[in-house]
């Protein structure tokens, strides 16, 4: 059972371990813009008569925690049959630097759960976490739809990211606009009066097998989805240095990274101007997905801490 989709695409991925999932209604409801409800992921307002939880998957916040605890609670104050499971924490996200951090790290690690895990490395020490009883699984993506396809490239940088006005702070809204004055761009997201999504994933999909350059400007986000997808299609990279980033691309291999505003730019140029290095980029890009962040991998790191939590919890 997950507490909320509040992850889309990355639920959409967690589904193909084979489980079911069922899915507590609460707060965000599953946008199918970008993809559809897998048939074996289930949105429910209480547990189904039928059906026997074995564990409850939190996904990101605090506050998702905290909703886990008190739905064990009020099933065991309606005179139902204790539901005692184990709790997983999954979490995508790094303290947000707009509040008080400290507080929330130590808000996050005082709520019980059974294990905790985490996207990266980076975001596991930046939540304070106790390396010992936790674990990392990184991003997977289906290299088998996303991938390279046979269309002509447009001399042009895509950005792809919802609400990037609004999201400034973590997105870098003002730093691409900084950097790509006068340049060929491509926008695609749900930002009322700026851009408009993708159609479909199949239409994403094929925005990225038709651009050149993929530009990222996250400032705040262990690493976007798109990024990933993006390589996986073969673009060559242009981004921030930022968060786990550094990580999983390495400046002038597999793409280029820079926090300087003028060295973005100057790599946004060179890669508009020199077709085989964006080539090469984007197929160094590629190859780290296929061998790094594909879908086997995850799918087998998330089976063994899904049996495993459930094996600890009831031994």
């Amino acid at each position: 059972m997950t507490a909320n989709a509040t992850q889309k695409r990355y639920e959409e991925n967690l589904c193909k371990t084979g489980h079911n999932l069922y899915s507590l209604k609460y707060g965000k409801e599953w946008d199918t813009t970008y993809s559809q409800v897998p048939q074996n992921y289930h949105i429910i307002n209480s547990i189904p008569d039928d059906v026997d939880i074995d564990l409850l998957l939190t996904h990101t916040s605090c506050e998702r925690l905290q909703v886990a605890h008190n739905f064990l609670s009020e099933t065991n104050g309606n005179g139902l049959e204790k539901l005692s499971v184990p709790i997983l924490s999954h979490c995508h996200i790094l303290p947000d630097i707009r509040m008080d951090v400290n507080n929330q790290i130590n808000i996050f690690n005082k709520i019980p759960v059974d294990k905790r895990s985490f996207i990266s490395k980076f975001n596991m020490k930046a939540w304070g976490a106790d390396e010992s009883k936790s674990c990392v699984i990184e991003h997977g993506v289906d290299t088998e739809f996303w991938n390279v396809g046979n269309k002509e490239r447009d001399n042009t940088c895509l950005s792809v990211v919802n609400d990037w006005p609004n999201r400034d702070w973590c997105c870098g809204y003002n730093l691409w606009q900084q950097t790509v004055q006068g340049l060929p761009v491509k926008v695609f997201g749900k930002s009322p009066g700026f851009s408009e999504p993708a159609e479909s994933t199949e239409h994403l999909r094929d925005i990225y097998q038709s651009s050149r350059i993929f530009y990222n400007t996250s400032l705040h986000s262990p690493v976007p989805t798109v990024l990933l997808e993006a390589m996986a299609c073969g673009c060559a990279i242009v981004s921030t240095a930022t968060c786990m980033i550094p990580e999983i691309i390495k400046n002038g291999e597999n793409g280029l990274i820079s926090n300087d505003p003028r060295e973005l730019r100057a790599y946004l140029e060179l890669l508009i101007n020199n077709e085989q290095m964006a080539k090469r980029l984007g197929e160094n890009a590629r190859k780290t997905i296929e061998e790094k962040y594909n879908l086997d991998i995850f799918v087998k790191k998330w089976d063994n801490l899904l049996y495993n939590t459930v094996e600890n919890h009831f031994t």
